[in-house]
């Protein structure tokens, strides 16, 4: 009975190692994800983004602030993309949605790189301090 009890607790220990490895893996994965590449659909791959201004625009009796996401998409399928689409949501310090915007172009050729902009103007655009980018190609 005390073999069997062992074994029990062997499998175990065995058990926990293994939710701690899948767990380490995961957190290895989540802190890598910020600074990869994103995926954005069918052939659409986001390579490279990132905040490029807070700027002030308009007159003194309107002002206005922009936020500007700039980066590189590229078509890495084998057919040519209708229509595709990248989403910016801007974010303040404290993850409060400021607001969004996207942009799109007609047309996207196999292997052809897009150097895309999304701007925000608001008054509060100058309070980003985030922001979560998505693709589409519907």
């Amino acid at each position: 009975m005390g073999k069997a009890g062992f074994v029990y607790n062997y499998s175990q220990m065995i058990t926990s190692l293994h939710r701690y490895r899948y767990w380490l893996l995961l957190q290895v994965v989540l802190l890598m994800l910020p600074g990869m590449a994103c995926s954005a659909g069918a052939g659409l791959e986001i390579i490279s983004h990132q905040l490029t201004a807070r700027q002030f625009t308009g007159d003194l009796n309107s002002t206005k602030s922009a936020a500007i996401v700039s980066g590189v998409a590229k078509n890495t399928g084998e057919a040519p993309i209708n229509n595709p689409r990248i989403e910016v949501t801007f974010y303040d310090a404290q993850k409060n949605v400021i607001g969004s915007a996207s942009t799109y172009r007609e047309f996207l050729e196999p292997a052809e790189i897009w150097n895309f902009s999304a701007q925000l103007t608001s008054p509060d655009a100058w309070k980003v301090r985030d922001y979560r980018i998505t693709g589409s190609t519907k």
